[in-house]
């Protein structure tokens, strides 16, 4: 079979161009780094690092913050507050079960917890140290990222000893989840690496504002002594002045004098620390949590609550890190054990959200009216197990059917209009619209009876009468007429532009 041969015209004549050259690469990291300049491994292009001539460890310090550690736990906290599922809806059973039994072995949210690292570092390496039972199943384990490079064609390499010509890891060893890497670095952005400085800055401003608070916090205490005293009398009188500051009890000579000043107009410098700090912890907040808005004293509600909302799209993408990561655990566990063609199940992580009486109702209504809701949405939504949900019986499918009798076509205006009049009238044969009549007239029969009365004060019995009347049954049933009223509406409205 011949090789296919192609040709582009340019101004100057024609270019060749053959398979293999449409297929190669050629702008290269190893062209732009040099070739061996760094024993085939690329430098991490952090510039933090750069500039502190330090590995990536030097981030581990700022973790000892307090701002720092507590934005960095909430971060973390909102993925794995967050429920996960294994979407097996295609996967054979048996695969499907072998892995369902491995996440049910794994501490899950300590593993979220290890590959959330690499939010922080730009990467985290975890190691796979395989056991061999029934199956082919792995222990994962976090490992520093400063033992690790990656060379030119991005590969992980491990450098823990020190030499700078290593290999790249085995295949099925490690798991290496990356935070906004590239093909020029594929040590990925950590989030660390924006907060340093401000990190620091801060804590100078902290010691700074410590001697400021000690210089001028407190009152200042000078002493005025002869001329005659020697350096022994000066030490002397010095030592009682300090113990005067610390126990407001001391001894000096009687031809000296104390006086205390007042260190007054120096707020404002005060001032200044505060700003300077607030700033760095406000540039921290945004860095790792996109906001600042529900961490400063002076936030109200309604910022707040709009700070949190931005603060989903960072947890969405520390979502989709581990998801990503723990996805290509599932792949190489069934490739090992049941090959490379099986369906595989996904790991999915998503907010729980368990339904309340109004989704209830909603979801019931919606069942009358013909609408088929997944097994899976019953179980996200009512977070409800597999063991949870049986096979709907006979009984249950005539009651519905004697609603939705008519029902397998689209749902028509006349169609609607039936559910509302068999609503209405199941609700006029409970006797729920007639309880709050009766209960007023019996209120007006027991008026009467008691004999004595005026119309005036039969009038005001039945007044007070109702406010002791329970009206939610009556609420209920009007708020779902009108639900349905409004359904109808929709359903005539789209009959009518389909016509």
């Amino acid at each position: 079979m011949a090789k296919p041969h192609f040709k582009l015209k340019t101004i100057a004549g024609q270019v060749s161009i053959t398979p293999a050259d449409l297929s190669a690469h050629i702008a290269v990291a190893r062209q732009f780094w040099g070739v061996g300049g760094f024993g085939g491994l690329l430098p991490n292009p952090d510039a933090v690092l750069k500039k502190l001539g330090r590995d990536i460890s030097v981030y581990r310090d700022l973790l000892s913050d307090p701002i720092v550690a507590g934005h960095v736990r909430r971060r973390k906290s909102a993925v794995t507050s967050m429920a996960w599922r294994l979407d097996d809806a295609d996967t054979p059973p048996a695969v499907a079960a072998a892995l369902a039994d491995f996440f049910a072995g794994v501490d899950i949210y300590r593993l979220i917890n290890q590959i959330l690292d690499a939010t922080l570092y730009g990467y985290q390496p975890l190691e796979l140290v395989w056991q061999r039972g029934s199956l082919w199943l792995p222990d994962v384990i976090a490992k520093p990222p400063q033992w690790f490079q990656f060379n030119a064609e991005g590969e992980l390499c491990f450098t823990g000893d020190g030499r700078m010509d290593a290999e790249p890891v085995l295949p099925y060893k490690f798991l290496c989840p990356t935070h906004n890497a590239s093909y020029t670095n594929p040590y990925g952005m950590g989030d660390l690496a924006t907060v340093y400085w401000p990190t620091v800055f801060k804590r100078g401003g902290l010691k700074f504002w410590a001697e400021f608070a000690e210089k001028f916090g407190a009152p200042w205490i000078i002493a005025q002594e002869p001329r005659s005293n020697t350096d022994a009398d000066t030490n002397r009188l010095l030592d009682a002045l300090e113990q005067l500051i610390g126990n407001a009890v001391a001894t000096i000579p009687n031809d000296s004098s104390v006086e205390i000043k007042e260190a007054a107009g120096k707020q404002g410098s005060a001032d200044v620390y505060d700003r300077f700090i607030r700033y760095c912890r406000s540039e921290i907040a945004i860095a790792l949590l996109g906001q600042d808005q529900t961490t400063e004293k002076d936030t109200n509600h309604a910022s707040a609550k709009a700070g949190l909302e931005v603060t989903d799209d960072i947890r969405d993408n520390d979502c989709r890190i581990v998801e990503g990561c723990l996805n290509q655990l599932i792949e190489w566990i069934c490739t090992l054990n049941f090959g490379e063609n099986v369906a595989r199940p996904a790991f999915v992580l998503y907010s729980e959200e368990v339904g309340d009486k109004t989704l209830a109702e909603r979801d019931q209504i919606l069942s009358q009216c013909g609408v088929q809701l997944s097994k899976s949405y019953w179980q996200r939504a009512y977070n409800l197990d597999d063991d949870d949900i049986v096979q709907v019986g006979a009984a249950a499918k005539a009651t519905t059917s004697s609603h939705l009798a008519s029902f397998a076509e689209p749902i028509t205006a006349a169609d609607a209009g039936i559910v509302v009049d068999n609503t209405v009238a199941e609700i006029l044969a409970s006797g729920s619209l007639n309880a709050q009549g009766q209960a007023l007239t019996r209120s007006l029969i027991n008026a009467l009876q008691s004999g004595g009365a005026d119309t005036d004060t039969v009038l005001d019995r039945l007044i007070n009468a109702y406010p002791d009347m329970d009206d939610k049954a009556l609420q209920d049933e009007l708020a779902r007429l009108i639900f349905l009223a409004g359904l109808v509406g929709r359903v005539e409205a789209a009959g009518e532009l389909a016509t």
